[in-house]
């Protein structure tokens, strides 16, 4: 690949700038940050626009600027799954996060541990969602260094030298401005790959194919059985994609986001709004069928965009995209190491270990996780098989999805109390993993989402234990609603 020192230079201008943004952004919403509320949730100040773009950090990432295509690549229309089950998740947030906020804001909740172990009265169960929500975590931060090793693979530069650069950036500004520095690079972020998939997306259809109309009559001519979705394969199409949507928003990262906004009222202009990031999904997924011309028979299907970028736009322009996608590994690993950071402080170390901890020594505890937290991840990126860490995202997301129970519910409803919600869990947890255990670690068995399997479980132990124990009474349901 490149042999000189450009793309080298343009790689680190991108971290140089992220890393001015994220220190600078210190004094964005500026509030003295000497607590764990103002640093890692702003003080819970910001209004729906700085919202939108820190949401849409968390959601669009950099693995997910190469899976999607690479999985249209590998299968097909079936990779518009990703299209349809972060559509169904906006109804969902709508719907759920605005009353978890108000309730957050009264009690001054950071977690969604902390609102678990007020509402049920059980520091256990606050601590589950904790351990749950890192686990889930860690293998997703280790996507987005994939993701970066991917691209960087092209560029002539040795991938572990700016991973590590980039993670260390990512430390060192997460610690000194917290969720501001997302907040902020998200910005610069979102500006650059808005640009590069419009880019994209007008110019390698054009390019290779004379236009639109044209790429999709190659498809369907030449890769008919990637044009359309199995006949077969619907159920598993709606079930793995309804699981998804009904996961996103229980995963620490979106939850730390959404509990930065001023109101409630932001959240929902939000669920209205964030639809528009679909449009660049869409593109995204279509660059994939555009790969199956230009880079035909690549085996790893996650290299399918670079390599056509390096084959379209030789090194240094490819370099170029490449910072671009770095960005977008680095805004959403500061976030979730910070959220997951969190949920060991207040709900593990705090519970566990030392109850009478001062704010300040949480703050500082938090920091501290927040390196380890990205050092493990790359630890493991490192020392672990590539597809193992995405299936351990997969399981992740199915694990998170079982704390339906515990998060969502009570939103609802204070008739599920700490028992029946801690069996219903329980038994979740057992039937996604027994499950996995006998398809060989598949994600789908009997062609529904294994995540839903789980939910199943779930719904099904509620309905037998629910009504056997008193409703809860730590929170009134009118703690829920809008001041």
């Amino acid at each position: 690949m490149a042999n000189n020192n450009i793309p080298i230079i343009i790689v680190f201008s991108f971290l140089f700038l992220v890393a001015f943004a994220g220190f600078l952004s210190k004094k964005f919403e500026a509030a003295k940050i000497d607590s764990l509320a103002e640093w890692s949730l702003a003080g819970k100040r910001f209004g729906a626009f700085i919202v939108w773009f820190l949401l849409g950090g968390d959601i669009y990432t950099a693995y997910t600027l190469l899976a999607v295509p690479g999985l249209a690549y590998n299968s097909g229309a079936f990779a518009f799954f990703a299209v349809s089950y972060v559509i169904m998740e906006y109804p969902i947030l709508f719907l759920t996060i605005p009353r978890l906020w108000n309730v957050s804001k009264k009690y001054n909740f950071i977690t969604a541990g902390d609102y678990v172990e007020k509402v049920f009265d059980s520091k256990f169960l606050g601590a589950v969602v904790a351990l749950v929500g890192i686990f889930a975590e860690l293998p997703y931060i280790g996507l987005q260094i994939f993701g970066m090793r991917y691209m960087l693979s092209l560029t002539g530069l040795k991938p572990d030298i700016a991973i590590a650069v980039s993670l260390m950036i990512v430390i060192l500004f997460t610690i000194f401005s917290g969720i501001r520095a997302a907040a902020v690079t998200s910005f610069i972020k979102d500006f650059f790959i808005w640009g590069m998939v419009l880019f994209l997306i007008i110019f390698i259809p054009i390019h290779y194919f004379g236009g639109f109309g044209e790429m999709f009559s190659w498809l369907n001519k030449n890769q008919p059985s990637k044009s359309l979705i199995p006949s077969g394969g619907m159920v598993t199409f709606g079930t793995l994609a309804f699981g998804s949507a009904g996961a996103l928003f229980l995963y620490p990262h979106s939850i730390n986001g959404a509990y930065t906004s001023k109101s409630a009222d932001a959240i929902r202009k939000n669920a209205v709004f964030m639809p528009l990031y679909n449009i660049m999904l869409i593109f995204i997924t279509v660059l994939g069928f555009a790969a199956l011309y230009v880079v035909p028979g690549i085996k790893n299907s996650n290299m399918a965009v670079p390599m056509m970028l390096y084959k379209t736009f030789g090194p240094y322009i490819t370099a170029f995209f490449g910072g671009i996608i770095i960005l977008g590994s680095m805004v959403p690993a500061s976030i979730m190491a910070l959220s997951s950071a969190n949920l060991f402080t207040k709900n593990i170390y705090q519970n566990l270990i030392n109850r009478d901890i001062s704010d300040r020594s949480q703050e500082i505890m938090s920091k501290i996780a927040v390196g380890f937290i990205i050092a493990l991840a790359l630890y493991l990126s490192i020392m672990i098989n590539p597809l193992l860490i995405i299936k351990l995202q997969l399981i992740g997301g199915m694990i998170i999805l079982q704390l339906f129970p515990l998060i969502f519910l009570p939103l609802f409803t204070n008739r599920v109390s700490k028992i029946p919600a801690a069996i219903s869990v329980s038994g979740g947890l057992f039937t996604v993993f027994y499950l996995l255990h006998i398809v060989d670690w598949n994600i789908i068995y009997k062609k529904i989402y294994i995540g839903l399997w789980g939910i199943f479980t779930e719904i099904f132990l509620l309905l037998v234990f629910t009504f056997l124990f008193k409703p809860v009474e730590n929170i009134s349901l009118d703690d829920y609603l809008d001041a």
